[in-house]
């Protein structure tokens, strides 16, 4: 025992817990070893939040200590987050293009202070040298990039073989989805029995959190001692792959949640998910994905008539591929899949896909319905669906805003109208919408709602001049009795779509305009928020008369 340690131990249990929640994960596991009244303290902190994935050993962690009964009702939170995998290049010569070793020089595009190396040598004894590698032969290099593709698509293998011990839970009877499959061995397979059990064995367990590869993606920038530069994994790669990985995880997540978590004391409080590209926003989508073979049918027929809708291209994918009886079966999966979300009191939901076709996001608005039209007793809601772009609806060629906002807009209608929440206290959206809507739906809860957060939001014309923000947040401010009032990067157009028409964004304070005035620019968003909140009249947002009287005479 450390000689520091007994007067350590005389500081109160509270302070104690507050200096181990300011520690790092290793110093966590060194004072677990340290004495009996550390191991008690830290234990709850190191064991409260626990990471997963459905590869390979990826949920073995999670299935020991839920097996282990002091620290199984320690667990919280589980995390699913994706550490292995290696992004598709399109050619060799991205990725040697791609590369970013240890001592390459910078040349104004890509620099190692950008790295995860930098300033880490013992990353860097682990990499090849920059001299090292262009030295190498090009027949050599082009061996490693075999060798890079060959390890790709074991790994992508492997976890498609997550689908062999699938089963269609909401049948009358357990159905191996694959029954021809369901013998073969593997540590996938061994990961999704891992997690079953895990599930019912964690009597503790409130919330499920997902964190996309999108915005944790370091696992792909190293292969053996290779490095690639982090602005060319968002470059130089493509994601499609890494979606569907994902969805398929996602999918698996909230089937089994459905199925091993029942009861009003087992069902998850908190959830926070991200769900990108086709997913498995059909049953037929769903079946693409528990089938192994992801989303590649379906992304070649868009491919193959780029002027279709998603819809048309859905059902060339799933023409003479599967029958009405076995679109059932997997509608009643996502089904059952809404139940995971029956009892969330907080949800953080957000939904995308970056083909801009008509549709893609009507089709994810449908199930995003089905997930959220089950939480009755919501309190907390971040959602965030679209194609947005810093805030702003791009314009689509040969779609018109209406088409591109649809999707979003009819889930708004729903909820408000088929399913508001009653206890709902805090809302936060990031969406393309009309006024009418989005006040509709935010009156729809106007007796609970005393926290509202608008960011990223857009607001579409569909040819009416009052789907402004002036006249929007006049009607929110009179309407509702809020607390709290966020805004940041509302979007709007002046007039319809047409070329060269500029949208406007608001509350941007990173916007030029606002460069070495940020005091001034909160004096404006202040006068603005306490205006609204006391549901005056808004007749301007314009910052331009204020920026007037308050610029000092020359």
């Amino acid at each position: 025992m450390d000689s520091g340690t007994p007067l350590l131990l005389d500081l109160p249990h509270e302070l104690l817990i507050a200096i181990l929640h300011n520690v790092d994960l290793a110093a966590w596991k060194h004072i677990r070893q340290t004495c009996r009244i550390l191991d008690k303290l830290a234990a709850p902190l190191l064991f409260s939040r626990v990471y997963f994935e459905l590869c390979g050993q990826g949920c073995e962690s999670l299935y020991e200590i839920s097996q282990e009964p002091t620290l199984a009702p320690l667990v919280k939170t589980v995390v699913l987050r994706r550490v292995r995998g290696y992004r598709k290049f399109s050619s060799f010569d991205s990725w040697t293009a791609s590369t970013h070793q240890p001592g390459a020089p910078d040349d104004g595009l890509w620099s190692a202070c950008e790295t995860t190396y930098h300033n880490n040598k013992a990353l860097c004894d682990q990499l090849m040298p920059y001299n090292q590698w262009i030295a190498m032969p090009a027949e050599d290099k082009e061996a490693l990039y075999e060798a890079y593709n060959a390890d790709r698509e074991q790994l992508q293998m492997e976890i498609a073989s997550i689908t062999n011990t699938l089963c269609f839970r909401a049948a009358e009877k357990l159905e191996f989805i694959h029954p021809d499959r369901a013998i073969a061995t593997g540590k996938a397979i061994v990961a999704v029995r891992q997690l079953n059990k895990a599930l019912k064995a964690l009597p503790n367990l409130s919330a499920l959190e997902h964190e996309p590869s999108f915005w944790y993606d370091n696992w792909a920038l190293r292969w053996r001692d290779l490095y690639f530069h982090p602005f060319s994994i968002l470059g130089q790669t493509y994601y499609d792959e890494d979606e569907d990985v994902e969805a398929l995880q996602i999918s698996v997540v909230l089937q089994s949640l459905a199925y091993f978590r029942v009861g009003d004391d087992h069902r998850l409080k908190k959830m926070s998910i991200h769900v990108g590209g086709p997913a498995f926003a059909t049953p037929g989508r769903l079946r693409h994905l528990w089938s192994g073979m992801g989303h590649e049918i379906t992304r070649l027929c868009r491919e193959l008539h780029p002027a279709s809708s998603a819809a048309a291209a859905d059902a060339e994918a799933n023409d003479n591929f599967a029958t009405p009886a076995e679109i059932e079966r997997y509608g009643r999966e996502l089904y059952l899949m809404r139940l995971a979300f029956a009892d969330l009191t907080h949800l953080d939901f957000s939904m995308s896909e970056d083909d801009e076709r008509e549709g893609c996001i009507a089709i994810a608005a449908t199930l995003a319905f089905l997930f959220l039209s089950t939480t009755k007793n919501l309190r907390e809601l971040n959602l965030a669906i679209g194609n947005l772009v810093y805030g702003d609806l791009m314009p689509v060629f040969g779609v018109d805003e209406k088409q591109c906002a649809t999707g979003s807009i009819l889930l708004l209608q729903h909820i408000a109208h088929r399913a508001p929440w009653r206890h709902i206290r805090n809302i936060q959206l990031e969406i393309a919408t009309d006024r009418t809507t989005l006040v509709t739906f935010l009156l729809a809860h106007k007796n609970t709602l005393r926290l509202l957060t608008l960011t990223q939001t857009s607001l579409v014309r569909l040819e009416n001049p009052q789907n402004t923000w002036e006249f929007t947040l006049t009607e929110i401010g009179k309407g509702l009795c809020l607390e709290s009032l966020t805004l940041a990067k509302l979007t709007d157009v002046l007039v319809d779509w047409s070329p060269g028409v500029q949208p406007r964004m608001l509350f941007d304070k990173d916007d030029k305009r606002w460069q070495d005035r940020l005091s001034d620019y909160e004096t404006y968003y202040q006068d603005c928020i306490h205006r609204i909140l006391r549901g005056e009249e808004i007749y301007t947002l314009d910052p331009l008369p204020h920026l007037l009287l308050h610029t000092p005479p020359a």
